[in-house]
């Protein structure tokens, strides 16, 4: 998958002021530089896709509604863009999903379909919704989506001065594919790391395997990182497009939520927060590097205990 100059230029027009443009900082680390995405509506960087997503379905989307699975941030930036624009939404979780999200995404009208306690079963459901007329996203593989988290890229590619490499979370995949699509696209040619919590590793595991592979559960705490499974379209653009998958302690990714809080000045939910956990761990240098904090939705008690 690639997008032209054209095309992610477009995308990014047909972002409404709310939502792009957030701001690129210089952090109080030396070298290090944050791209606050932590700062949308909604509190990540879904809204880019699900509002790209849903304006490309056009007419069809308002008719029939919409269906997505999500763990959390992704549901509430749907419901948002959905009530904008006059969408009707419905949306898949799994039991285990953030209470936190979960209220968020009640916030605009939307209909809950659930499942069991199982990644897989989420597209299992969108399936049977799809049976029934309802128009679906597979966020794992849709081009829209992607393109929606490239406009992200995009506006990073300004400043391709300020820095020599990337670290960005992945679980799907698709925030990595799209952030690498749109800076290669601008002429980037430092390095673009992926990001995964030990307790979830399965893309670092299907890196070194060579192919995907499904990993029979998550136990991590970043909540918006817990994909056991890769499509095989997404892995190949993995593998194209990044130069590797860094896995970082489950107990790193607390600190790293502490350090962005109390030395950088940034709530970001422990998914967002494992680039900081990388740097932590010395696994790169925080000298010309980017980091992509992907939302900051977080539980107020365990913010709460993490900086204590």
């Amino acid at each position: 998958m690639d997008f032209s100059t054209s095309e992610l230029e477009s995308a990014h027009a047909l972002l409404p002021d709310a939502i792009k443009n957030t701001p690129l900082v210089s952090g109080r680390t030396p070298g290090l530089t944050l791209k606050l995405e932590t700062l949308q509506p909604t509190g990540s960087y879904k809204i880019r896709a699900a509002w790209t997503a849903l304006v490309r379905l056009g007419e069809p989307a308002r008719v029939k509604g919409v269906a997505l699975s999500s763990s959390g941030n992704f549901a509430g930036a749907f419901t948002w863009a959905a009530k904008r624009l006059g969408v009707p939404a419905h949306l898949v979780f799994t039991p285990s999903v953030s209470g936190l999200k979960v209220q968020m995404a009640e916030e605009f009208p939307c209909q809950i379909h659930r499942c069991e306690d199982r990644y897989e079963a989420r597209y299992e459901v969108l399936e049977h919704l799809a049976e029934s007329g309802i128009l679906t996203i597979d966020h794992r593989l849709d081009q829209n989506v992607h393109l929606g988290h490239a406009t992200i890229g995009w506006e990073c590619a300004e400043h391709l001065e300020r820095f020599e490499r990337v670290l960005v979370p992945v679980s799907t995949g698709g925030l990595a594919i799209g952030m690498a699509t749109a800076l290669r696209a601008r002429g980037f040619r430092g390095e673009i790391w992926g990001v995964q919590p030990s307790g979830n590793d399965t893309a670092a595991r299907s890196f070194r395997a060579g192919r995907p592979i499904q990993n029979r559960g998550a136990a991590t705490c970043c909540d918006a990182l817990t994909a056991t499974s890769l499509p095989q379209a997404a892995f190949d653009e993995l593998k194209r497009l990044l130069s590797g998958i860094l896995v970082v302690n489950e107990a790193t990714i607390p600190e790293a939520v502490k350090y962005l809080a109390l030395s950088e000045g940034v709530i970001a939910e422990p998914g967002a927060a494992v680039g900081m956990a990388a740097l932590l761990e010395n696994q790169k240098r925080p000298d010309g590097t980017l980091l992509i904090l992907s939302g900051r939705n977080i539980e107020p008690a365990l913010l709460r205990d993490y900086l204590t």
